[in-house]
């Protein structure tokens, strides 16, 4: 078995990945959402039932960057005393493993400082080092135990230096949300209200990359087991994630990289998933994590990017809200040939099985 599953993190992400025996689960965990009681409670009752009071192993956890909706949960599960949490290795790029000393945001500190007290492994399989891909040369997969393979798109060396100048400032904002505030830029609206979609003009829209460096700075990861593959992303930047496809052999308009599951960058950002990168995987399912109450995310334009490109393709959302809603038309599900997959029973969060 290989499944994914979208926690419901409300605007953030909290990925619970399964691997291997049904009976004896190998698990590994992407982030852990914002702070956030019911976030808190899914994890919880996943690590008891899966692991804990079960016979499976938690292989790995990867903080993928250190905005808030990614990190808080993780650092809530290592700052309570009750519980018992002993992954593999943790993947996470603290301030010393950035290029040059600066000082370290307030929650990266935090997570900091209880992987010491825990004395936990971190960064085991890069020796204690930045997790970060090489600067040339092929980009080797990562080897768990039982089978899964990790291999790193995303950060690269020039995306951790380029996080240092806003570290400091981190420390000031509230949340630890990356040049935005609370508040979507001016001249950037990232979701269109009400008004009429049409999918082929909001997909002819130039794309304006991400300026966020935390975002820029995302663990992401290809993972694989059992010939099934699944592109997870972060916030990861659009131009970091079409290099690192390269690198593993795609081409525009030539050979592209066959994945089962893209785990779209940045909730549905169309800052962050551009054509450019959809059209260097072969790929038919597409998973969005967000509840949309911060960003109005996933944003209309990056939906149409997908549904515009290719038919047959199938949107996938850990939440049924009005920015998620809007795509289940029956009217539009024909006219662009996608399908879509919500949450069941009235419920949040989604399980992929691959």
């Amino acid at each position: 078995m290989f499944s994914i599953e979208m926690l419901p993190a409300l605007h953030g992400d909290a990925l619970w990945i399964e691997y291997g025996d049904d009976n004896g689960p190998r698990c590994v965990l992407i982030d852990g959402g914002p702070s956030s009681k019911v976030t808190a409670d899914a994890l919880r009752q996943r690590l008891r039932e899966r692991v804990f009071d079960g016979n499976g192993e938690l292989e790995l956890v990867i903080v993928t960057h250190i905005d808030a909706d990614h990190v808080t949960g993780v650092l809530g599960l290592l700052e309570d005393s009750e519980v018992t949490i002993e992954p593999g290795d943790v993947w996470f790029n603290g301030w010393e493993h950035l290029p040059t000393d600066v000082l370290g945001a307030k929650q990266a500190e935090r997570l900091s400082a209880a992987l010491i007290k825990r004395k936990l492994p971190w960064n085991k399989a890069f020796g204690g080092r930045a997790v970060m891909i090489p600067e040339s040369g092929s980009l080797p997969p990562v080897p768990l135990p039982g089978g899964l393979e990790l291999t790193l798109l995303s950060p690269g060396r020039p995306q951790l230096a380029e996080l240092r100048p806003v570290w400091k400032a981190e420390v000031k904002k509230a949340g630890l949300v990356p040049g935005f505030g609370t508040e979507t830029p001016e001249g950037q609206p990232d979701a269109l209200g009400d008004e009429k979609i049409d999918p082929e003009q909001l997909a002819e829209e130039s794309f304006e990359e991400d300026g966020s460096e935390p975002n820029g700075a995302s663990i992401a990861v290809l993972a694989k087991f059992d010939n099934r593959t699944a592109l997870l992303t972060g916030d990861a930047h659009a131009g970091v994630l079409e290099s690192g496809l390269q690198r593993l052999g795609a081409g525009p308009g030539s050979k592209r990289i066959a994945i089962d599951a893209f785990k779209v960058p940045h909730h549905g950002s169309k800052f962050n998933l551009s054509s450019e990168v959809l059209d260097l995987v072969d790929c038919d399912r597409f998973l969005f994590s967000s509840n949309g109450n911060i960003f109005h995310h996933p944003d209309t334009v990056a939906v149409s990017r997908i549904v515009v490109g290719e038919d047959g393709r199938s949107l996938e959302f850990n939440y049924r809200t009005d920015f998620t809603d809007r795509w289940d038309s029956a009217r539009m599900r024909r006219r662009f040939n996608y399908s879509t997959v919500f949450p069941g029973n009235g419920g949040d969060g989604l399980v992929v099985d691959l």
